[in-house]
C-alpha cells in the first residue's frame, strides 16, 4: 500500500455527488458516521482508509474538520512551506484571499508550473465544468487547480514505502522450464527484488544452500 492506492482511491470516486443535491449526504459521511455534514476532510478520510493507509491520515484517527487536521499535522510537525509542496501532500484552503481560515482541503496529485499551481482532488467541491463560486460546498467530487494564494498550510501525510515492482526475468528464458520447477520444490529462489538471475554465476555459498534444499527434498 502506499501514496499510490491513495490517488487511485481518490481518482475512483472523480464526479460523484450528493445525493439528494444539497443533502451533505455521501457514501463518505455514511462510512464516517456524520452523514449530512460538510463532507471534505470525510472525503480523504475514506480514501486513505481504502487505500490501506489509515495510519497516514489524522494518526489513524476521525476529524471532519479542516482547523483538527491542520493542528494534528502541525503538533507532529508533519507541515511544510507551500513553495515545498509535492504530490500526495494534503493542502488546506482559504477562498478569501486572507490564506487564514481553514475552509477546505485537498489532495495533491501533480504539481505544475515550477509549483506555481497545483492539481487536487477534492470532496465537496464544484464540478469543474460548472459554477466555481461555492468551491468550499459544491457537494462534488471533482479534480481542481489550486494556487498558492489559496493555499493555508500544506501537510505532509507520512506513507508506507512504495512496493518494489517484482521482475520477471524467467519468461522466454531457455531454462525457464527447469528453473520453474526447482523454484516449485522450494530448491532455488529469486533475489528480494523479484528477480532470479538465470545468468548470473553462482557463487559458492549459494550452492551450498541449493544443496542443502537438495538433501532436505530428498528425505
Amino acid at each position: 500500500m502506499s501514496l499510490g492506492n491513495v490517488i487511485e482511491v481518490a481518482r475512483a470516486y472523480l464526479g460523484v455527488t450528493e445525493d439528494p443535491p444539497g443533502s451533505n449526504r455521501t457514501i463518505f459521511g455514511a462510512e464516517y458516521g456524520l452523514d449530512g455534514q460538510p463532507w471534505c476532510v470525510m472525503f480523504l478520510w475514506y480514501c486513505f482508509q481504502h487505500a490501506g493507509e489509515r495510519m497516514a491520515f489524522f494518526g489513524g484517527g476521525k476529524t471532519a474538520s479542516c482547523g483538527m487536521l491542520l493542528r494534528w499535522y502541525k503538533e507532529q510537525g508533519l507541515t511544510v512551506p507551500v513553495s515545498e509542496v509535492r504530490v500526495g501532500d494534503i493542502v488546506i484552503l482559504d477562498f478569501s484571499g486572507q490564506r487564514k481560515d481553514t475552509q477546505h482541503c485537498g489532495l495533491v496529485t501533480e504539481v505544475l508550473g515550477n509549483g506555481w499551481y497545483v492539481q487536487t482532488i477534492e470532496g465537496n467541491t464544484t464540478n469543474t465544468n460548472k459554477d466555481t463560486s461555492n468551491d468550499s460546498n459544491g457537494g462534488c467530487v471533482a479534480a481542481k487547480t489550486r494556487y498558492p494564494s489559496q493555499i493555508v498550510a500544506v501537510c505532509r501525510p507520512q506513507y508506507q514505502p512504495e512496493e518494489p515492482e517484482a521482475k520477471d526475468d524467467i519468461t522466454g528464458h531457455w531454462a525457464e522450464v527447469s528453473i520453474r520447477r526447482c523454484m516449485e520444490r522450494g530448491l532455488l529462489r529469486g533475489y528480494p527484488d523479484g528477480s532470479f538471475g538465470p545468468d548470473k554465476p553462482v557463487t559458492r555459498a549459494e550452492l551450498a544452500v541449493i544443496l542443502d534444499r537438495m538433501e532436505d527434498d530428498g528425505k
